[in-house]
């Protein structure tokens, strides 16, 4: 019996370093038209984001269905192992409800489904903290139960160039959206409960840097046992921007930088900068 990992590709783990790390990763489309691409297989980044600066149609997303999901129940289920699935806030999409139809389907009672409520690099964040908890020799219903407890401590703020691209998916209203389209003003957004919203604005890039460093507050305490991350879609200059920002307020810490994929890209748009951090607790000091 081993304990395994399953995620979805908004976690922006890409074929290569799954394999490397031996997680399973389900993925949604990206639909440009009537073509429909993997997300994180069959375009790379800088593909699919010259694709969606060109394209005059915003394209739409779909999620897994139950029998994207079931393979690897059975798998588990026939080698008896246990699989825990982290996957993107079901306020975003019906990713976990098809998990949790595929094990319905499966009847295998050691699949532990998560609902994140997270996405990008705050959902590989709980995979990070899954894999050092079983290294620790930690079984998966307590593995699990960190999780969905430690979700509630993710931080996620991101500056995006305009509201237009998650207004037309859906994820932003239009009364929102409207300060996405004021001339030079940056939107400051976060990711809270599963639900995305609006936090504040900037001006210029200066402007939205220094809102987005406002709205991480004065005193962070990142849980020691995980880096900071950040995220950008397309062109990483503004998330790189950010770092050193970072570090000069709150000193040296771990970090990892991502490129965010197709799917959350959609939504995002082009040129996006995220910043994400599990906050310290008293059990991780």
């Amino acid at each position: 019996m081993a304990i395994r990992f399953l995620t979805d590709s908004t976690a922006d783990i890409l074929p290569q370093e799954a394999a490397q790390r031996d997680i399973d990763v389900v993925p949604l489309k990206v639909l440009f038209g009537e073509t429909a691409y993997r997300d994180g297989i069959d375009l790379d980044h800088p593909t699919f984001y010259q694709m969606l600066s060109q394209s005059k149609a915003l394209p739409t997303t779909s999620q897994p269905t139950p029998d994207d999901f079931l393979p690897y129940f059975e798998r588990a289920r026939d080698q008896g192992d246990h699989l825990i699935c982290a996957l993107l806030s079901s306020q975003l999409s019906g990713t976990v409800q098809s998990a949790q139809i595929a094990r319905e389907m499966c009847g295998y009672e050691h699949i532990y489904i998560i609902d994140s409520t997270l996405a990008i690099v705050a959902l590989r964040a709980m995979l990070d903290l899954g894999e050092q908890l079983r290294s620790q020799g930690m079984s998966a219903p307590d593995i699990a139960a960190q999780i969905e407890a430690a979700k509630s401590r993710m931080r996620v703020f991101g500056i995006v160039d305009t509201l237009e691209y998650l207004h037309k998916g859906g994820r932003m209203s239009t009364s929102v959206a409207v300060v996405g389209s004021l001339l030079r003003v940056k939107p400051i957004i976060t990711l809270k409960d599963g639900v995305l919203g609006l936090v504040g604005k900037g001006v210029g890039t200066k402007g939205s840097l220094a809102g987005m460093l406002k709205q991480v507050g004065d005193d962070i305490h990142p849980d020691p046992r995980l880096p900071i991350y950040y995220g950008y879609s397309g062109d990483d200059t503004l998330c790189r921007q950010f770092v050193p920002l970072m570090e000069e307020k709150f000193g040296p810490h771990g970090q990892e930088i991502r490129s965010i994929g197709c799917v959350i890209g959609t939504h995002l748009g082009p040129n996006a900068a995220v910043v994400a951090y599990l906050l310290g607790s008293i059990s991780s000091a």
